[in-house]
């Protein structure tokens, strides 16, 4: 299974970590700058030095404002991703007026604190998880910091029903690269020749999937109208209830 997107949100969860840190900060019209948060840090993560390698690993610039970077592949990240965060806070505060040295700094932990708060699974997720590991073993495979991805899984409680956890930046490649979906293969004991894949993305999740003969659930299907691709043949549902 997948978990970012797929059993717990991403996406909406770090945008609403944002307005709540803005808030937090008494930023003027907070509501109106959280996309200029996004494009301030997207700007300074590509012009970071570990861009390529991160990008690799299938690490978001959006995660890396919360995510320890500490990777056994590439160690000088970890010093690196402290100050990016707040070289990105600087840059927000300064173009909302606000310049102190110590509000970049509380900006920094007030959005990690807030986005902790937000890791929850979506509608249905734990059901379903439980349900799986009653018969069957649950694999996670996805893509980030690993010790962000087993913090997600932690603070969400899944943790208790997945009997293995495959994170790209343990891997050494992000999906939908073959060699992330070797190295989930080359775990499969003789008596689990079957893998259903669960996932939200296509590219990343489900074709990968298909393409080596497994079967595959396509979450959230009201995505698929956005992707303007042929769909591939596989399940599609609105969420794991």
């Amino acid at each position: 299974m997948d978990l970012d997107d797929t059993l717990i949100p991403d996406r909406s969860a770090a945008w609403a970590a944002v307005e709540a840190t803005l808030h937090s900060l008494g930023v003027a019209r907070a509501s109106e700058r959280v996309q200029s948060v996004f494009d301030i840090a997207r700007s300074c993560w590509r012009a970071g030095p570990y861009f390529e390698s991160l990008k690799g690993l299938g690490i978001s610039s959006w995660e890396a404002l919360w995510a320890d970077l500490t990777l056994a592949s590439v160690p000088e990240a970890g010093g690196w991703g402290l100050r990016y965060r707040l070289e990105v806070w600087g840059d927000v505060l300064r173009t909302a007026g606000a310049v102190a040295e110590a509000d970049r700094e509380d900006a920094a932990r007030q959005f990690v604190r807030h986005r902790q708060e937000l890791v929850r699974c979506l509608p249905g997720a734990a059901e379903f998880v439980e349900r799986m590991a009653r018969d069957h073993e649950v694999w996670l495979m996805t893509n980030g910091a690993s010790r962000l991805q087993r913090l997600k899984l932690s603070l969400s409680g899944l943790d208790q029903y997945v009997a293995r956890v495959f994170v790209s930046s343990e891997v050494g490649h992000a999906k939908p690269h073959p060699r992330f979906f070797e190295a989930v293969s080359d775990a499969l004991l003789d008596d689990q020749a079957v893998c259903l894949v669960v996932g939200d993305s296509l590219d990343g999740d489900v074709r990968p999937a298909l393409d080596r003969g497994w079967p595959a659930v396509h979450l959230p299907c009201t995505r698929v109208s956005l992707i303007g691709d042929v769909v591939p043949p596989c399940s599609h549902r609105a969420d794991a209830s």
